[in-house]
């Protein structure tokens, strides 16, 4: 399918109207509030992604899907997943996207036979381009993570996806940004003091995001770290990681200066999407020849991922909140209702 395919909205259908175009298939993805599955599109005979989601499993007041659909409706970009087509029904929601079929980054990383400082710079480079895209057209995501990376297909040169919008929100000099939100060891000092002297965020918090995963393609672990999420929260908000494992011995002066430059606690000090882009690391001008030798093998990095990867489903959880509801999962309290008279 092309990129350039405009998303259509197909308000008040019913389930049939969406079977007349979509043949649905087997379940890939099972979640909380929706089931994927594989799909063909009968008119162009394309495989697709169909998201089933159940508009009862909703709390009252929760318009996550609401924006979510407004926000992938805008969306055009190589390095974020592709929305096609939105069938409402009473009672379900059908998202048909792009099929993606190449897992998730940290699985695709893990499995490599070999893995370098120039593999990481040309995954965070993809990131980056995908998050400068979103800034430019004043589009936060709020949920940015190595979970939520997903490649298009199993070939080595594969594409980087961003995926799941679902905290995602338009921004605009008249918007405030002051839900705490997103996922507990990538969060943003500021989301966490929003309610603690602060009063509002800036999509700035995607590029913290982008460090933490930037660290853990170095590295294979998270820059914070702790069992005990008020612990975890504190260590975010001071902005202290733990780069003192050995690992980092081996990691180039570069690469740590573009770390140390997005894990900034001042995020008006923060590096950009576009800034970041632009740094000689991402840029790969500070990489000797591969074929050569001079690039090195992260092997110890590797190792650390695939530790990382087993106990991957604790880091899924993502929150929405006040401190005390993060856990609880509270429901959004954004606005933005453009389509939800629809659903």
């Amino acid at each position: 399918m092309s990129q350039s395919r405009v998303p259509q909205l197909h308000a008040n259908v019913t389930v049939q109207d969406f079977l007349e175009r979509y043949e649905v298939g087997e379940t890939v993805g099972v979640g909380g509030f929706a089931v994927v599955k594989k799909g063909r599109d009968k008119l162009t005979g394309d495989p697709v992604a169909i998201k089933v989601v159940d508009k009862s499993r909703y709390a009252a007041g929760d318009n996550s899907l609401e924006r979510e659909i407004q926000v992938l409706i805008k969306v055009n970009h190589p390095n974020c997943i592709k929305l096609y087509d939105v069938y409402i029904t009473p009672r379900k929601v059908y998202l048909v996207t792009e099929l993606v079929t190449g897992g998730e980054l940290l699985d695709r990383v893990t499995e490599k036979g070999n893995y370098t400082e120039k593999d990481a710079a040309s995954l965070i480079r993809q990131i980056l381009e995908g998050v400068a895209y979103l800034h430019a057209n004043g589009i936060v995501h709020r949920d940015l993570k190595l979970e939520n990376m997903i490649m298009m297909n199993e070939r080595d040169d594969s594409p980087v996806k961003i995926a799941d919008f679902g905290l995602s929100k338009f921004f605009s000099p008249e918007t405030v940004l002051s839900t705490m939100c997103g996922s507990p060891q990538y969060v943003a000092p500021e989301v966490l003091g929003v309610g603690d002297g602060l009063k509002e965020y800036s999509p700035a918090v995607d590029m913290w995001s982008v460090g933490v995963i930037l660290f853990i393609l170095l590295s294979g672990y998270s820059p914070f770290d702790d069992d005990n999420d008020a612990v975890l929260f504190e260590k975010i908000k001071k902005g202290t990681y733990d780069a003192d494992d050995p690992i980092w011995e081996g990691i180039s002066k570069d690469a740590k200066d573009i770390v140390a430059k997005l894990l900034t606690v001042d995020s008006s000090a923060r590096l950009s999407a576009e800034q970041a882009l632009q740094h000689p690391w991402v840029q790969g001008k500070c990489f000797g020849d591969v074929d050569n030798g001079d690039v090195k093998q992260l092997a110890g990095t590797m190792d650390k991922m695939k530790n990382m990867a087993v106990k991957r489903d604790s880091m899924r959880k993502s929150f929405i909140g006040d401190a005390a509801a993060a856990k609880a999962m509270a429901p959004v309290l954004d606005d933005e209702e453009d389509v939800s008279s629809y659903l």
